[in-house]
């Protein structure tokens, strides 16, 4: 019976470790993808944000939105400052190309989800999530606090994705380690407690089957359940007295 008690203790403390250190490893998963998510459009803002103040800072001299020389340039050393850029376009409130780094998106107007993003923002940030390509929109503002267009920073959501994957193999291993020892440590913990236990129990035993209560209260001390075994003991030294004087009232009545 102790046998088989053990086993099935082991089996749930296994399957305790596995539920926690399984959980913990979903929780830091999805933890990483927040986290990377928000610094990501952080990141990628920040540089929109350098290029709208170079924008404006031309405005400001009174050149044309779409007459700024300069500008091209400019969206060429911000993209190759940054690895994660594919493109940057800029494009006006109705989604005509005025620059971009691609030149073959310098005649196609800006895709609908941008346009219907930088609408719903009213002159904030906006950002788009799509299965392979994705964007991170600031909102060009002149002078008067008018939006006359944005500029979107086209990042790769699939390199994203392999980034994510990347880490989540790195967990799903680390993970895997730290349950064997966790499941290791509380197996071999286990057993050493039901093996002690196991002891008790059979002296305890030994001294009932003997019908030695003395022997039996001895026992609890030395026990993991003291006080328990300490009540069993008086509790029988209690019965046998109890049977005893029954038995003298008993002869008591049979004598007379």
């Amino acid at each position: 019976m102790v046998d088989s008690t053990q086993r099935r203790m082991i089996a749930v403390a296994v399957a305790v470790c596995a539920f926690a250190i399984g959980m913990a490893g979903l929780l830091n998963y999805f933890k990483y993808r927040a986290t990377a998510s928000r610094i990501i459009e952080q990141r990628l803002t920040y540089t929109g944000k350098s290029i709208e103040n170079s924008i404006q800072s031309s405005l400001a001299l009174g050149l044309q939105f779409a007459d700024l020389a300069t500008l091209p340039d400019l969206l060429q050393r911000q993209r190759a400052s940054d690895d994660l850029i594919m493109d940057i376009d800029v494009f006006d409130t109705d989604g005509r190309p005025l620059y971009s780094t691609d030149a073959r998106r310098r005649s196609q107007s800006a895709p609908a989800a941008w346009l219907a993003a930088s609408r719903k923002a009213v002159g904030h940030d906006w950002t788009v999530h799509a299965d392979e390509e994705s964007a991170v929109g600031v909102a060009l503002q002149n002078n008067f606090g008018l939006t006359i267009g944005h500029v979107a920073l086209r990042y790769s959501d699939a390199r994203v994705r392999q980034a994510a994957q990347a880490v989540a193999r790195d967990l799903a291993l680390n993970s895997l380690a730290v349950f064997a020892v966790a499941a290791s440590l509380a197996s071999l913990a286990l057993l050493a407690v039901m093996r002690r236990l196991g002891r008790d129990m059979q002296t305890v035993e030994v001294a009932l089957a003997a019908a030695d209560a003395a022997q039996a209260e001895a026992a609890a001390h030395r026990g993991p359940f003291q006080q328990a075994l300490q009540r069993f003991g008086q509790t029988v030294r209690s019965a046998e007295a109890d049977i005893a004087d029954a038995r003298v009232q008993l002869q008591r009545g049979t004598g007379t």
